[in-house]
């Protein structure tokens, strides 16, 4: 590992811009659940069935409750940033050109000081929720930190203020585009991947649409690409630094 440390930290300081692609990986050690690996895993439950708009439109109350609160309401407990988070926080120091791309919606690299012009959050937010209606109303793009949800198990969705459609958390569904919303701010990110010379994926399984288009990306402009995980990647072409990213980023902020 010291060896690729060293190799990963010379190529960082020489780079002139690097996007970290993180993934669930990184917040396992803050206590969330991972979605694909382990016992425990979201994956191993009903995400794939019911983790589509579709299945939301054909029933709120029931997606609030069956699905994305058994599946996801322990992101509203107090977790912590590891020290993963807080090296990449420290870590975006070095330029404001360099940039993190998170899949998790935890928000952990807020809470862990990470700059808010070097983040996006391609999946979405667990904390901000949106309007459902197909449009004309403003609650669709303008999205509130806070929804009643008291009466869920009961059969009551939350509702839009404004026009009393259901809202839902402004999250990224299996069925949907990373377009289909301003807040994932897919043409950004996908611009810094465009534009990067090292690509740092962290915590990552390489299986959502966003690994797919950095590791196209990669391959079209000759970018560097290194894996922190405990995992190494499926790909011949990319350098990987075995550990976890708890354990690997707080030695490459150091180097």
């Amino acid at each position: 590992m010291d060896s690729n440390i060293a190799q990963l930290a010379r190529s960082l300081a020489d780079a002139r811009r690097v996007v970290f692609l993180c993934g669930a990986g990184l917040s396992v050690p803050s206590g969330i659940r991972a979605y694909r690996s382990g016992p425990n895993a979201i994956w191993s439950e009903n995400v794939m069935a019911w983790g589509t708009a579709q299945k939301f439109h054909d029933d709120p109350a029931a997606w609030w409750s069956r699905f994305w609160l058994e599946a996801h309401g322990d992101l509203f407990r107090q977790f912590k940033p590891n020290a993963g988070h807080v090296a990449l926080a420290k870590a975006m120091a070095r330029s404001p050109d360099d940039l993190v791309i998170t899949q998790n919606i935890d928000g952990l690299h807020r809470d862990a000081g990470h700059p808010e012009g070097q983040l996006i959050e391609i999946h979405g937010r667990h904390d901000r929720f949106i309007c459902s209606s197909g449009s004309g109303c403003e609650g669709i793009d303008h999205a509130v930190s806070s929804v009643d949800l008291s009466r869920v198990g009961e059969g009551h969705h939350p509702k839009c203020e404004r026009c009393g459609a259901p809202m839902r958390p402004l999250v990224l569904l299996f069925d949907e585009h990373y377009d289909s919303h301003a807040g994932f701010q897919a043409w950004r990110g996908k611009k810094a991947l465009n534009d990067a010379d090292v690509l740092v994926f962290v915590g990552t399984s390489f299986s959502v649409g966003i690994t797919s288009y950095a590791l196209r990306c990669a391959d079209v402009s000759g970018a560097l690409t290194i894996n922190v995980n405990v995992e190494p990647a499926p790909f011949p072409r990319v350098v990987n630094v075995l550990g976890g990213a708890e354990v690997v980023l707080p030695q490459l902020t150091a180097r």
